[in-house]
């Protein structure tokens, strides 16, 4: 299966918050790179620190977005956080699976899911805290 282009970071996706922007360009790179690993030869080793490394960062992000919304009275928070949940399961599922797996099939469909799931959850779910968190003019 190959990888589609990947989407890229642009300030349409913007929160309004440059730490959490910050953030969401970290995950955009981690993308990125589970692509560009998906079409050469990784080893089981750089796709478990991958897997790792993806399940440390979207914890630490979404402690971060979880803790500014709270903050700031965000009366979405419990469902943003029941998506957070079912984001950090299904990166876990992967993670969970990449032994047993070829290690293109499994950077591909972490490439594919994560991209997929990227855009439309800050389009969609993070655009709603933007005037709660955002930084204000």
């Amino acid at each position: 299966m190959a990888v589609p282009d990947m989407p890229r970071w642009s300030e349409r996706l913007s929160v309004g918050h440059p730490t959490l922007d910050q953030h969401h360009r970290r995950l955009f790179a981690l993308t990125d790179r589970a692509a560009e690993m998906a079409l050469g030869a990784a080893d089981r080793i750089a796709v478990r620190e991958l897997l790792d490394e993806l399940i440390r960062y979207t914890a630490y992000h979404f402690a971060e977005e979880e803790r500014l919304m709270a903050a700031a009275a965000f009366p979405f928070l419990e469902l943003h956080r029941d998506s957070h949940r079912g984001i950090v399961m299904r990166i876990e599922d992967l993670a969970d699976t990449a032994n047993d797996r070829p290690t293109a099939a499994i950077l591909t469909e972490t490439a594919l899911f994560l991209s997929g799931w990227l855009v439309h959850h800050i389009e969609i779910e993070d655009f709603e805290y933007r005037e709660f968190v955002g930084v204000k003019p």
